[in-house]
């Protein structure tokens, strides 16, 4: 019997394999949309690809990676976000805001990345501030929707997640 969810800290929110969280474990000509995975992980190196310029690379990463709601509401300042829990039943979802979220989750998941890096669909392109428990530490977010694609050349790996455009967001804690 699973447990049920009472509380934003009884999600089932676990480190897992940067493949298996983005839906990189196989190949595929493209994205899943009704992939609902979601969790963290650490990563290396990344990049971050907008529509214009060049890709941004992000060393030393912790990845956030959870799903707006399919239609969310405009927010000032925060996003709607929905867990599908298919451990509870096929059709069970929690909700839950994107700051609220992040308030419970970071603390506990927080270790020496140099960046954080919240992989979530954002379609209203909310701008967000960087969350209190992020310290100084840079925090990336996208405005518009999310594709995790893997590049493979010369046997080198890279990860690239590519929006509308990518924002970084200074925290002022310490």
């Amino acid at each position: 019997m699973t447990t049920p969810i009472r509380a934003i800290a009884d999600l089932p929110f676990v480190r897992r394999d940067v493949r298996d969280l983005l839906n990189l474990r196989h190949h595929r000509a493209a994205p899943d949309p009704d992939y609902t995975g979601f969790g963290h992980a650490r990563l290396d190196a990344l990049q971050l690809a907008g529509d214009v310029g060049e890709p941004v690379e992000v060393r030393g990463a912790l990845l956030i990676a959870v799903h707006s709601m399919e239609e969310p509401e405009e927010l000032p300042g925060d996003i709607d976000l929905e867990f599908f829990l298919p451990e509870v039943s096929e059709d069970h979802s929690v909700t839950v805001l994107l700051s609220a979220f992040l308030h419970v989750w970071l603390p506990l998941i927080r270790g020496d990345e140099r960046a954080i890096v919240l992989v979530v669909c954002n379609p209203n392109q909310t701008l967000l501030s960087a969350p209190a428990a992020a310290g100084r530490t840079p925090f990336y977010y996208p405005l518009g929707d999310v594709e995790s694609w893997l590049h493979v050349a010369d046997g080198h790996e890279e990860i690239r997640l590519a929006a509308r455009s990518w924002r970084c967001a200074e925290g002022e804690h310490g």
